[in-house]
């Protein structure tokens, strides 16, 4: 049985992410002190890692059902 995820539901989750790093980056800025540059640089970093886990689940669950 194969898992689908609805339409609202996908932009549910990307609202609530959204907001979720609005909020972070305002209290990284003013609470912590961090630089615009430091947060872009960091959320970068961020993004390219969960990009990069999300692409080897990908890749490895379809290498697994075609061998």
């Amino acid at each position: 049985m194969e898992k689908e995820i609805d339409l609202l539901t996908a932009s549910i989750a990307l609202g609530v992410a959204a907001y979720a790093a609005i909020i972070l980056a305002s209290v990284a800025r003013d609470d912590l002190g961090f630089s615009d540059g430091q947060i872009r640089y960091g959320a970068i970093f961020a993004a390219v890692a969960i990009a990069v886990a999300i692409a080897l689940n990908l890749f490895g669950n379809r290498s697994r059902k075609t061998g």
